[in-house]
């Protein structure tokens, strides 16, 4: 089994310690919440057209079914590479690798699943004003699952926006909708996340 603290080490390694930013900029820190899922990603800039992602998802609540408990623990990390149209338009894509660990309790018996699969993440960042910054984009995972718990694991599409406080921090919200809602509904708060980003140098 690939152990976690492996690929745990790779935000480590890219965060810089001084702090610099604007829109489109590869080398921030983003910490965010959505209904219970919390998660920390990183971004460095390698070159002018490729960067390096990584990401830590939790969760205590992505049971199922009533009368169980589930916890997620999801660990990615990825190369990625985007090209700017003008100043106002950037388009990325990429690839990351990812071990998900789902524990479930039910009925006084714990299971537990760990899975490593490959996902793909393709989207398109906007931005008029130094301020301000949208991003829409869609990721697939392939987890080879027969049931999946729509967090990180499934086809979501995620649209979102950053207002910049400065030239090293950003507020943001987005709005998350996965495939796998039961009969598609998928438009509710639990989709609703917010984010706080620093950007370093």
């Amino acid at each position: 089994m690939f152990k976690v603290s492996t690929l745990a080490s790779i935000p480590l390694l890219i965060v810089a310690p001084t702090l610099m930013a604007e829109p489109f900029d590869h080398n921030n820190a983003q910490l965010s919440y959505r209904s219970g899922h919390w998660a920390v990603n990183v971004e460095r800039a390698i070159t002018e057209r490729f960067y390096m992602a990584g990401f830590y998802h939790h969760t205590d609540d992505i049971a199922l079914n009533p009368g169980e408990k589930a916890k997620a623990k999801i660990l990615g990390a990825g190369l990625m590479t985007s090209t700017n149209v003008g100043h106002m338009t950037e388009f990325y894509a990429g690839a990351n690798l990812i071990q998900s660990s789902i524990r479930v309790w039910k009925n006084d018996t714990q299971s537990q699943d760990s899975n490593f699969y490959p996902s793909v993440i393709a989207g398109v960042k906007l931005s008029s004003s130094p301020k301000f910054e949208a991003d829409f984009n869609v990721n697939r995972a392939f987890n080879g699952r027969d049931v999946t718990y729509g967090y990180l694991d499934s086809t979501s599409y995620t649209l979102g926006a950053k207002y910049f406080i400065d030239q090293s921090m950003a507020l943001g919200l987005s709005y998350v909708w996965t495939q796998d809602k039961p009969n598609g509904k998928a438009i509710n708060r639990d989709n609703i996340g917010a984010s706080f980003s620093l950007y370093f140098e």
